[in-house]
C-alpha cells in the first residue's frame, strides 16, 4: 500500500462515485457523491481523496469557519475540521483510514497554513472509526450531540509539523 492524500480533482470523480459503502457506514458518513456536491460550492471546504497508488479509495472533507466551529465550544482560527471520511468497503481492513489520518500533519498545513490542529466528531456507535482516530494520534476533547446521536469530539495537534 502506498497511500497518499490529494485535493480532489475531476480525474478522481468516476472512481469516487463508484465507491462502495456498507449500510452501517452510511449511517455515519456521506457517500462521496453527496460530499462532493456539498464541498465543491463551498470555499471554506476542501475535498481530499485517499489514493492507493493512483487509485482513489476514499474521500473526506477538511473545513474551516462555521463548519469547524460547530465542533468546538468557541471558534478557533487555528482549527480545521475533518468530516465524512469514507473508505471503499472493498478496501477496508488494510489500514488505509489510519494511514490517511497519520498523513494529516504533513498534508493539512500545505492547504491550511494557519492550522494548528484538526478536530472531528465521531459517533459513539462507531467504535471502528474511533479506533482509527485513536491509532492515528487523535485525543478525546469532549462530547457533543450530533444528528445521529452522541459523538466524541477529538483533536490532533499539528504542532511543529513541517514535512
Amino acid at each position: 500500500m502506498t497511500l497518499r492524500l490529494e485535493p480532489f480533482r475531476p480525474a478522481f470523480e468516476a472512481a469516487l462515485l463508484n465507491l462502495v459503502l456498507s449500510p452501517e457506514q452510511l449511517a455515519f458518513t456521506a457517500h462521496p457523491r453527496d460530499l462532493l456536491t456539498q464541498v465543491q460550492a463551498d470555499p471554506d471546504r476542501l475535498a481530499v481523496a485517499l489514493l492507493d497508488g493512483e487509485r482513489p479509495v476514499g474521500l473526506f472533507a477538511l473545513s474551516v469557519g462555521a463548519h469547524c466551529d460547530k465542533y468546538l465550544p468557541q471558534p478557533d482560527p487555528g482549527a480545521v475540521a475533518l468530516s465524512a471520511l469514507s473508505v471503499d468497503a472493498r478496501e477496508q481492513g488494510r489500514g488505509l483510514g489510519t494511514a490517511a489520518m497519520r498523513a494529516l500533519p504533513s498534508f493539512v498545513p500545505r492547504h491550511f497554513p494557519q492550522a494548528r490542529r484538526v478536530v472531528l466528531a465521531v459517533n459513539q456507535r462507531n467504535p471502528a472509526a474511533r479506533r482509527t482516530y485513536d491509532r492515528a494520534g487523535f485525543a478525546l476533547l469532549g462530547e457533543r450531540q450530533g444528528p445521529a446521536g452522541p459523538q466524541w469530539v477529538m483533536t490532533l495537534s499539528l504542532h511543529s509539523s513541517t514535512s
